[in-house]
């Protein structure tokens, strides 16, 4: 099929449309079913922006240092050399060359793998409990012939609303009803040089969260003869983060020159992120 249409979808799409998908949205559903993650998630983490870009790029600048001292629990009673001898015996796992594997896990680095598995497991929690029926939908108009869609969001709108058939769209992040793990994380990887082995493996931890959206694009590899002819693309709800933009090179250099480009915004300061870009 000749794609002419490239949509990039993204949550400020859902949003007009009439779902309530904000961060600010998962925030509260989180404060009342979870508060427990949430109040985790608080002692962290700056969490009282509105939208998920600003959440996912808070994740990247976490004071790593400050946190391993917060959360370093207190020294242990000093033990003696016989229970240091048996404790050895038992934490140190040979393997096949016969040479002791030790966990090299540290206490911070746990705490906030954790907090980021559970918070994985309430986002898909969350996206499952928002409602597949919208009684006031609105509606913008989409060319669904000869068109393809890359859908940053977890949901099924444009199958549900639009009658986009399935084999039209990209959920390059997971589908919620598909039970895919959904993609969330930040755009900085973090390095602390020369500092404690638990910074070391607390950095490690974060970032698992990176969200290289090479990797994302790469697994899919028709994609490039997909988008080779395409003269259009509409660039909808997509705020345009350090992140973001990767996806969008990538995509500008893989499609024609002579393709135009429509951009929603929802501000002036989204506004003005689309002249960087452009």
């Amino acid at each position: 099929m000749n794609i002419k249409h490239l949509y990039i979808i993204g949550n400020g799409f859902d949003i007009f449309t009439g779902l309530n998908t904000r961060f600010s949205d998962f925030r509260n559903w989180l404060s009342c079913n979870y508060p427990f993650v949430y109040e985790n998630l608080c002692s962290v983490y700056e969490v009282k922006g509105e939208w998920w870009n600003d959440f996912e790029a808070n994740l990247g600048y976490l004071d790593v240092e400050e946190y391993v001292r917060t959360y370093t629990p207190p020294p242990l009673p000093e033990k003696s050399i016989d229970e240091i001898l048996a404790s050895d015996t038992l934490n140190n796992k040979y393997v096949g060359d016969g040479l002791p594997h030790i966990n090299i896990s540290t206490p911070c680095a746990d705490r906030l793998r954790g907090l980021l598995e559970i918070l994985q497991y309430c986002l898909e929690k969350w996206v499952n409990s928002i409602p597949d029926i919208i009684l006031d939908a609105k509606y913008i108009k989409l060319e669904t012939e000869n068109s393809y869609f890359i859908n940053f969001n977890y949901t099924d709108v444009l199958q549900k609303l639009y009658n986009v058939p399935e084999q039209q769209i990209l959920h390059i992040h997971g589908q919620v009803s598909k039970h895919e793990k959904l993609i969330f994380g930040h755009g900085n990887r973090v390095y602390i040089e020369y500092f404690s082995h638990d910074v070391d493996e607390t950095c490690n931890e974060l970032n698992n969260y990176e969200k290289n959206p090479y990797v994302y694009i790469y697994k899919y590899k028709d994609l490039p003869s997909i988008l080779k002819d395409v003269e259009y693309v509409h660039i909808y709800g997509f705020s345009i983060s350090e992140v973001d933009e990767y996806y969008l090179d990538w995509i500008e250099k893989n499609t024609p020159r002579y393709s135009k480009w429509e951009f929603s915004w929802y501000s002036d300061k989204d506004l003005q992120k689309i002249i960087g870009v452009r």
